[in-house]
C-alpha cells in the first residue's frame, strides 16, 4: 500500500474516532459550565470542525521511516501542541465559547489531551489487531508453503 493511501485512511480513522470523542467532550464541558445554554444546528459542526485540526498535524507530520520512541514521543508532543493551541486559538476567536471562565480554558485544554490520548490508545489497538493478523497470517502462508519447498 502506497504512503498516500495509508495516511489518508489513517487520517479518517482518526477523524471519527476524534468526532465521537469531542462531541463527549462538548456535552460534558457544556453540561459543566454552560448549561443553561441553547445551541441552534451550527453547533453540530463544531465536532466536525474540531476533528479536522485534531486531525491536521496527523497528516503534516507523517514520515515514511520508523521511528524510534523517543522520536515518536517528541512527534507526539508536538502534534498535541499543535492541536492544542489551534483549538484555543479558536476558542478565544469566537464569542461562543465562554473564554473568560478560567475553568472553562482549563476544561478544554484537559479535554484536548484527554481527547488525544484515547484516540492514540484507540489507534494502538486498531494497529496491534492488524499487526496479529498479518503475523497470523504469515505463519499460516509459512506452515503452508513449508512442505512445498
Amino acid at each position: 500500500m502506497n504512503k498516500f493511501k495509508r495516511t489518508v485512511e489513517k487520517a479518517l480513522k482518526l477523524y471519527f474516532i476524534e468526532v465521537t470523542l469531542i462531541t463527549i467532550l462538548l456535552m460534558v464541558l457544556g453540561l459543566a459550565f454552560d448549561s443553561d445554554r441553547t445551541f441552534s444546528y451550527q453547533a453540530y459542526a463544531s465536532p466536525l470542525i474540531y476533528a479536522i485540526i485534531g486531525t491536521l498535524p496527523v497528516i503534516l507530520l507523517e514520515r515514511d521511516k520508523e521511528l524510534s520512541v523517543k522520536q515518536m514521543l517528541v512527534k507526539n508532543i508536538a502534534e498535541l501542541a499543535i492541536i492544542e493551541a489551534a483549538v484555543l486559538f479558536m476558542a478565544f476567536s469566537v464569542d461562543t465559547i465562554p473564554t473568560e471562565k478560567k475553568e472553562v480554558v482549563i476544561g478544554i485544554a484537559v479535554g484536548i489531551v484527554v481527547v488525544f490520548v484515547i484516540t492514540a490508545l484507540i489507534d494502538y489497538l486498531f494497529e496491534m489487531t492488524e499487526s496479529r493478523n498479518l503475523n497470523r497470517a504469515l505463519a499460516r502462508y509459512q506452515e503452508n508453503n513449508k512442505f512445498n519447498a
